[in-house]
């Protein structure tokens, strides 16, 4: 079966001001273009994409590995939410939100199945706070960071480098913890 037909639709919701700037993801990147600016990095490590809106310097969110599998669906959802200013959260989860700041990683792996709903809850926070900056990390393959941050399963959340939050948990109890961790 061929997803090329649901991505088509989806390149259909992208307005035309999205930037990606990416590193070893050109494939899964290459059916978008007629939708979105994309610019490769030649020289890097590992791949990263790095996703803003044209005119603007700030990364709404940057995903570390290539979103494949479970992780694919919310990535095209974001580019869709970032590209046309959607958040669809409860005004309470928008109030918590729009209070938080700082650094968080949400750590994913590709076959995760709670790991989408943590991170379509995380990429419109990013959209929502520019006080935000959002990482999601495929742990499979910066196991570096994976390791670094004692990632044992996930999804797992991390707020500024040092508190861990679990990413399993409705959206309103994440924000809870999120917003706890922000306000150390």
């Amino acid at each position: 079966m061929s997803y090329d037909p649901i991505v088509e639709q989806y390149i259909k919701a992208i307005k035309p001001n999205v930037r990606v700037t990416h590193c070893k993801a050109g494939d899964i990147l290459e059916p978008l273009t007629s939708a979105i600016e994309v610019t490769e990095k030649e020289e890097c490590d590992k791949p990263f994409i790095e996703v803003s809106r044209k005119g603007e310097s700030r990364n709404i969110f940057v995903y570390k590995g290539v979103p494949m599998i479970n992780e694919f669906w919310p990535f095209l959802n974001a580019l869709v939410r970032v590209s046309n200013n959607l958040v669809h959260l409860e005004d309470k989860e928008k109030e918590m939100a729009s209070q938080l700041a700082g650094n968080v990683k949400l750590f994913v792996t590709p076959d995760c199945t709670k790991c989408p709903i943590a991170a379509e809850l995380l990429y419109q926070v990013a959209i929502l706070n520019d006080k935000v900056n959002l990482e999601i990390i495929d742990s499979s393959v910066y196991d570096d960071l994976a390791n670094k941050f004692r990632v044992m399963s996930v999804p797992k959340i991390i707020v500024n480098d040092k508190t861990e939050v679990p990413g399993g948990f409705p959206p309103d109890i994440i924000l809870k913890m999120i917003l706890k961790a922000t306000q150390k």
